[in-house]
């Protein structure tokens, strides 16, 4: 099946007559100005040499093949890819001294040659990777015969190796005929028109009823058979644009893609049509959720096995097409409201589906001839049915609007009559709704005095409230970063965030086991907090953000969670800070306070919270660790940094190199001492 479809759509355009024998050399006179070469014999032999396209060249020893070389014939060429055809044939006197044109079309690539002299180049034959296949699509190249005689058509040719051209097809040559010039070119050029204008026409009719529908449903939810409708108009309109976009594309990649669309809108329009059927005459789903599962089936099938998939596709629409002619004549029975309207185009052109898989079944093909008065009368059939499609769902949607109409009006005047009795109801109430207005007058003052009450009493509640609010996103801000408690708050989870450029810092008291045996425990713990709440106040001052203490260690890092192009400046001045107040700290009460050692590194973290009881913000990644390491190797009364840190501070900051260190995991890391920041 597959080698019949690609021959129907190959073959559509060429006609064939000819002189030829068994055993004999072809001769072509008046009667073969119609020709296909596809029944004769080609001299073929793989190589690149361009003598091979010459008359003279010897091809007696070369292998004889029919084109178009189907693959599955001729097995032992499956991994050449280029290769040289050649044709000899003799030219009766009668079509000589009048222009010939030479149509062909071929998947690969080509250069045409006849009697040794290059005649047209399709796309560009080169190696596997650089090759640029084309499809020539019956483009008339023309050729001159000046005398009678032998003469030589040679191809040049180079099969498409590509994945979708192994997959999706099993021709490897190409096809030839001959036509005369002028009457190819008008053809060629008659046929191209008018399949444009019947896609224009079609394709524009489909597409804009598809959004119209879209429109109505995406207005009106409700009404589902809109949606399905209009999927149905955009898949009919993909069953013109495809096919043309095959026919006219010079791209073969390009025309197996629209095959594979092809099968894709075959599954759209079953889907669609079943679903509008059902919608509108049927109560049960039951079809409808079988033929959407075959449907979605159908092109897995179809990619494994494409004469599978090609039967299921024609049965999946011989299917779709009977139940919606049993639906509408049901429905028609049954009296469904606008069954006869809408039914009459859908029932016409599923109608008209089934007889072309009848008349395919009866003749084992589906092929019409256009040019008898069976064929003209199917084609004028075929465009009524599709063009009642349009029009009987217009009458639907007319017929519908004016329906609606009617039962607005007579809502209309039902609503006007129950207006009237209700003021007569109305008038009743209020007389007895005066005689109870002094005795509500007094219920309404009590009410008001216990409104006012509750009002004072939920107003000072909604203070406390407010007050113990303000002290909880107070307390909740001290531990996380603003814009995590606003996440947190709002979704009452916070998800961890990668930052690509911040700068870490770690600090870490010199000695601070050794403090702990000179001072007391209370004294030792209120000197970290002053310490830290020093280091709180200062980083503060360049928006970096305190992530937590660990015993007497300090960390922070700046650029989070909002990014800062200077956060290692900011970071090194908030370090010179902390150092200061500790040298000065040290000055004031000598061995009551510590010395400091700071590392700083540099690079990208990942930032957020995890768990969900007493859980905290934390950073994690290398970076962290590194500026651990960083500190981990500093002095007291130092501040280390990393080599990335020291190349973004460089120009801002005067640093000592300290050479290659070797740190815990790290091995050798290139550091640096901060002495101050440059003079300006």
């Amino acid at each position: 099946m597959k080698k019949l479809l690609l021959l129907c759509f190959l073959l559509a355009s060429l006609g064939s007559s000819a002189q030829s024998r068994p055993g004999k050399m072809l001769v072509l006179n008046k009667d073969s100005i119609w020709h296909r070469f596809n029944s004769d014999k080609w001299k073929f032999s793989t190589g690149d040499d361009s003598a091979m396209a010459l008359p003279g060249y010897d091809d007696s020893k070369w292998d004889e093949v029919l084109c178009p070389l189907w693959r599955h014939m001729y097995r032992k060429y499956e991994k050449d890819s280029i290769g040289w055809f050649r044709l000899h044939f003799i030219a009766d006197i009668s079509i000589c001294r009048r222009p010939l044109a030479l149509r062909m079309t071929h998947f690969g690539a080509s250069v045409l040659y006849f009697d040794g002299k290059k005649v047209e180049t399709f796309g560009e034959i080169a190696g596997k990777k650089k090759a640029e296949f084309f499809d020539p699509g019956n483009t008339p190249a023309i050729i001159y015969i000046d005398t009678p005689g032998e003469h030589l058509i040679a191809l040049h040719y180079q099969k498409n190796t590509g994945k979708l051209a192994q997959r999706f097809t099993d021709m490897d040559g190409f096809l030839l005929s001959l036509a005369g010039a002028s009457n190819a070119i008008w053809s060629h050029a008659e046929q191209m028109q008018s399949l444009t204008f019947l896609m224009v026409l079609f394709f524009g009719i489909f597409i804009a009823i598809s959004f119209i529908h879209m429109l109505l449903f995406l207005y009106y939810k409700a009404a589902r058979s809109n949606f399905y409708f209009s999927l149905f108009c955009l898949a009919l309109s993909l069953v013109f644009l495809l096919p043309y976009l095959v026919r006219v594309t010079n791209s073969p990649s390009l025309g197996f893609t629209c095959r594979i669309l092809m099968i894709l809108t075959g599954s759209l329009a079953c889907i669609s049509l079943s679903g509008f059927n059902n919608e509108l005459f049927a109560r049960r789903k039951r079809r409808f959720y079988v033929i959407t599962a075959l449907s979605m089936l159908m092109p897995f099938i179809w990619y494994f096995d494409d004469e599978a998939g090609m039967v299921v596709c024609f049965s999946l629409i011989g299917l779709v097409a009977l139940e919606t002619v049993i639906l509408i004549l049901r429905g028609i029975v049954k009296k469904v409201k606008g069954a006869r309207i809408i039914g009459g185009g859908l029932l016409l052109f599923a109608l008209f589906i089934l007889f072309i898989f009848i008349y395919g079944y009866i003749n084992g093909d589906i092929e019409i001839n256009e040019n008898d008065v069976f064929g003209q009368l199917v084609e004028i059939v075929m465009a009524i049915a599709v063009l009642c499609i349009p029009i009987s769902m217009s009458a639907y949607l007319a017929w519908s609007f004016a329906r609606i109409n009617k039962d607005l009006k007579v809502q209309l005047d039902q609503v006007e009559q129950l207006s009237a009795r209700t003021l007569e109801q109305e008038q009743e109430k209020k007389k007895i709704l005066e005689g109870q207005k002094e005795k509500l007058e007094l219920e309404v003052a009590q009410r008001t005095a216990e409104v006012v009450q509750q009002k004072e009493e939920i107003e000072k509640q909604h203070e406390e409230l407010k007050e113990e609010k303000k002290k909880s996103d107070d307390l909740l801000l001290n531990i996380l970063p603003e814009e995590v408690a606003e996440e947190l708050k709002e979704s009452g989870s916070s998800e961890a965030k990668f930052y690509d450029h911040v700068t870490v810092l770690f600090t870490d008291f010199v000695a601070f086991t050794k403090a702990g045996e000179r001072l007391t425990p209370q004294e030792l713990v209120s000197e970290l907090h002053d310490c830290f709440k020093a280091f709180d106040e200062i980083i503060s001052r360049y928006d970096i953000e305190k992530i937590k203490t660990i015993g007497d260690a300090y960390l922070a890092v700046s650029g989070l969670p909002v990014a800062d192009a200077n956060h290692a400046q900011k970071m090194l001045s908030a370090a010179l800070d902390i150092r200061q107040f500790m040298l000065d700290r040290k000055a004031a009460i000598g061995e009551k306070t510590f010395e400091i050692r700071i590392g700083i590194h540099s690079g990208s973290v990942v930032a957020g919270i995890v768990g969900v009881k007493k859980f905290a913000y934390d950073i994690w990644g290398d970076t962290v660790n590194t500026a651990a390491r960083m500190e981990q190797n500093s002095e007291a009364g130092k501040i280390n940094i990393s080599q990335t840190t020291y190349d973004m501070v460089k120009d801002k900051f005067n640093c000592i190199y300290r050479g290659q260190i070797t740190a815990k995991n790290k091995g050798e890391l290139k550091m640096y001492f901060v002495e101050g920041k440059m003079a300006l």
